[in-house]
Parts: C-alpha cells; sequence; structure tokens
C-alpha cells in the first residue's frame, strides 16, 4: 500500500473545494448577468418594434390602408449585425420589411420571443401580434387596421459582454484562488505543526528514556488531545510493563541464585570431610528437597509465563463448561493435609451449582493457591472458608477469607505482582516464592475475571474473585 501525505490531502481538499466554489460563484454570476442582459435586451426590442410600429400610417386618399415610411427608422443597435424588421396586416399582406430578411419559417415562429441565426450571426427576435396601428387620425373609420411586428437585433455584442464578463469573474476569481490557496496551505502546515512536534517528542521515546514532554498546542488542542493522552497512558504501561519485567527478572534470577546456593552448600558440607552412610543418605535427602523445590520454582515461572502468553495472544482456547463448586471442593481437598498440620479448618459456604467457561484444572490451581497463601498465614486454630455468591447480574463471586494478620495497607496495591512478599522471612521459611498469588492474577485475567484483595474488619484477608457466570 502506498503512503501518502495527509497535509497534503488535507490541502488538496481546501483547494479542490475552493475550485468548486470558484466555479459556481463563476457560473452563476454568468448566468445571473445573462438573465438581466435578456431582460434589459428584450425591452430594448420592445421599444424598438413600438417605434417601428408607430412609423405606420394610415393613407389619406383612396380606400383605407396603410402605408410605413422607412426614413424614419431608427439605426440598428449594433452597427455591424443590422436589426431585422417585418410589418404584416392582419391577412398576411406584407406592409413593410428590412433589407436584411428573416430565415425562413422564423416570422412565424417568433411567439413572442424567438431565438435564431443568420449567417453565423446569433439573433434574438420579438413579435407583437395583432396590434393597433398607432396612427389616430379621426378620420379613420371602425374597424381599426391590426397588424403583426417582428423585430429582431443581434445579440453578438451582448455574449460578447457576457464572455468578457465570465472570463473576467473567472480570472479573478482564479487570482484570488491563488492566493486562497496559499495562504491555506501555509495556514494547514501551521496548524499541523503541533502534530509533527507531537510525532517527534513520541519517536525520541525509548527503553533508556521514558521522557515525554508534548508541545503546549497539542495539550490545548481539542483535536490533539485525546492522542496525547493515549500516549502518555500507553507509556505509563510501557514503563510499567519494563519495569515489572526488570523485576521479574532480577527477583527470578536471585531466587534460582538462592536455590542453586542451597544445593551448592549442601554438596560442599558433604564434601568436607567422609562421613557415614547414614549422614550421605541423609544430605542426599535434603539435596533431593532442594532440587524439588528448584523444581517447583521452574515449573510455576514456566506455567506463569504459558498464562500471560495465552492472555496476550488474545486467541481463545477451545474449553468446555465447568461446574465451578467442585473445583473448590478438589482445591480444599487438596489443602487439608497442610492445614491439619497447622491446626486450621477448611469450609465451603454456599456450595451452590455455577457453571463456567473455564479449565477445571486452571480454576482449581486459583483455589489451591488462594487456599495455600491464607493457612500460612492464618494462627493455628483458626478457620479458613471458601464462599461461593451470585449477583443480581448473574456474576460469581467466590471469596476466600482468613484470619490472619492481614495485608500492610501499603502492601496491598503490589501484593499480585511476581515475586512480590510483604513479610519475606515468615514467606521464606514457609516455602513461598511470590508467584502463586501472581498465577491466580493472570489465570483469572486471562479467563475474563477480576480478583482483588482487602483486609477484614478486626483481622483477616479476604481475596475476591469474580467471574462473568454462563449456562451449562
Amino acid at each position: 500500500m502506498r503512503r501518502f501525505s495527509l497535509t497534503g490531502r488535507i490541502i488538496g481538499t481546501v483547494i479542490g473545494c475552493q475550485l468548486l466554489l470558484t466555479a459556481a460563484l463563476t457560473l452563476a454570476s454568468v448566468l445571473y448577468a445573462r438573465a438581466e442582459l435578456r431582460r434589459a435586451f428584450d425591452a430594448a426590442l420592445q421599444g424598438r418594434a413600438m417605434s417601428v410600429l408607430a412609423l405606420v400610417r394610415y393613407t389619406e386618399s383612396g380606400p383605407q390602408d396603410v402605408t410605413f415610411d422607412p426614413t424614419l427608422v431608427s439605426p440598428p443597435s449594433d452597427p455591424v449585425h443590422k436589426d431585422i424588421f417585418e410589418i404584416q396586416k392582419a391577412n398576411g399582406q406584407l406592409v413593410a420589411r428590412s433589407d436584411l430578411q428573416f430565415p425562413a419559417g422564423t416570422e412565424q415562429a417568433a411567439e413572442p420571443v424567438a431565438d435564431f441565426s443568420l449567417s453565423g450571426v446569433p439573433y434574438r427576435a420579438l413579435a407583437l401580434r395583432n396590434v393597433d396601428v398607432l396612427d389616430d387620425e379621426d378620420d379613420v373609420s371602425l374597424p381599426r387596421t391590426r397588424v403583426t411586428v417582428i423585430y429582431a437585433a443581434s445579440v453578438f455584442e451582448m455574449d460578447r459582454h457576457l464572455t468578457e464578463l465570465g472570463i473576467y469573474v473567472g480570472g479573478t476569481s482564479l487570482l484570488l484562488l491563488l492566493l486562497a490557496s496559499a495562504l491555506a496551505t501555509w495556514s494547514v502546515r501551521r496548524r499541523l505543526a503541533p502534530l509533527r512536534e507531537l510525532a517527534e517528542q513520541a519517536s525520541a521515546i525509548s527503553a533508556s528514556n521514558w521522557s515525554f514532554r508534548p508541545p503546549v498546542a497539542a495539550v490545548m488542542a481539542r483535536e490533539l488531545a485525546p492522542l496525547t493522552g493515549a500516549i502518555e497512558a500507553v507509556l505509563k504501561r510501557l514503563q510499567e510493563s519494563f519495569r515489572q519485567q526488570r523485576d521479574f527478572t532480577s527477583d527470578a534470577a536471585h531466587e534460582l541464585k538462592t536455590s542453586v546456593a542451597v544445593v551448592k552448600s549442601s554438596l560442599q558440607s558433604l564434601l568436607q570431610r567422609r562421613r557415614e552412610e547414614e549422614e550421605y543418605r541423609t544430605g542426599l535427602e535434603r539435596l533431593l528437597e532442594d532440587c524439588g523445590r528448584l523444581e517447583d520454582l521452574l515449573a510455576r515461572m514456566l506455567r506463569l509465563a504459558r498464562i500471560e502468553q495465552w492472555a496476550e495472544g488474545g486467541a481463545p482456547r477451545s474449553v468446555g463448561t465447568t461446574e465451578l463448586t467442585s473445583t473448590c471442593e478438589a482445591a480444599i481437598s487438596r489443602m487439608q493435609a497442610l492445614a491439619r498440620q497447622r491446626d486450621i479448618a477448611l469450609e465451603l459456604i454456599n456450595p451452590t451449582s455455577v457453571h463456567l467457561r473455564a479449565d477445571p484444572e486452571d480454576l482449581e490451581l486459583i483455589w489451591v493457591n488462594l487456599l495455600e497463601n491464607a493457612v500460612q498465614f492464618s494462627p493455628a486454630g483458626s478457620k479458613v472458608t471458601v464462599r461461593i455468591d451470585r449477583d443480581a447480574n448473574a456474576r460469581v463471586l467466590v471469596c476466600v477469607e482468613d484470619s490472619g494478620p492481614g495485608i500492610p495497607p501499603e502492601e496491598l496495591p503490589y501484593i499480585f505482582e511476581r515475586f512480590r512478599r510483604g513479610d519475606r522471612s515468615r514467606t521464606r521459611s514457609s516455602g513461598g516464592f511470590g508467584l502463586g498469588l501472581a498465577i491466580c492474577k493472570a489465570l483469572v485475567t486471562a479467563l475474563g475475571g477480576r480478583i482483588e484483595a482487602a483486609n477484614r474488619p478486626g483481622a483477616g484477608t479476604e481475596f475476591r474473585v469474580q467471574f462473568p457466570a454462563e449456562a451449562y
């Protein structure tokens, strides 16, 4: 696809509209002038026809008849192209005519105004039919004689003036169009300058330069304000994504380094001196536990990466409908052993039948991570509950509540970040990596839901997961 200039298109559109307006104004001016000149010309034709009619006289002797005096005919309006006239009686008898005669059939066609051409010269004719002779002699007996006067004059000069007017108006309009186009081009380029400056500022953004200072004109322009705001919002999200990526790389390297250091330390301890077979066995079992912890960390990192890749790809997975309550029961069953070790009771409240478009393993993983987090932070003898509710809009709400110390308010906005741990010493001793809640967030978002955390009044934390329900 060929690239194009937005400035050029705007300027071209403006000039095209101005050219169309110029042509329309020129045409309207010429047509209006032509109509006015035609009316004036017709009035002049009528006056000349009346002047010719006034030269018709009754004879003084003999039978009642009329005569015409050609010596008193007014000079033609166009000295080059002679006027044409013809006078006839009602019975068709010719009274008088000019030296230059009408083309055949013209005198019958003039009703009351007609245009014709004579030797390539345009003429316009006007007919006064069955009018009384203007001679008012008292001795003329009635009835009075009626005649038809047809008078034509050349419109060559009028057409020439109209042509000159069109050329003058069109030329003047084109000159003004050139001036207006130059002004419009300069104005459009100047008005688009903030857009170019905005593009220059945006093109300077890089991984090492997050500075974006939009020009004042771009901020103040109503048309550019949404674009400026969108660039700032996207830039903020990109900067946050880069920060999270850097933090993830740093935290992942730290976690892997810690796990590898533990394994290395255990091996070095076994190699420092000769030991009994039982000591070697115990050391190797600890190494296996450390390797299992390292393997668990890598598995969680890979799963989180796959979930985020799936969510960002935008391609929906082919999944069926899952009964949500059964996944909560399966997660509680998996966490019972850990809960008994810590003397914590697990309870499922309101286990109604709810169906969602989701993979059951994904839902179970969400509840296992939330329950594991709740059990780790709950005191002995307390209870962790999973509550299932539905609102009036058919949305499903799953709440996991514990009786722990709660989350510091300054940590609440960040608890779903990867490797984020408010109490690192306690979490590390319990075997956590800070990836469980991040996996929950990624899964819930990928399934079209929403997850949030809040401190309960008194003590404890509540995690709320909301899904749009889908009928089975």
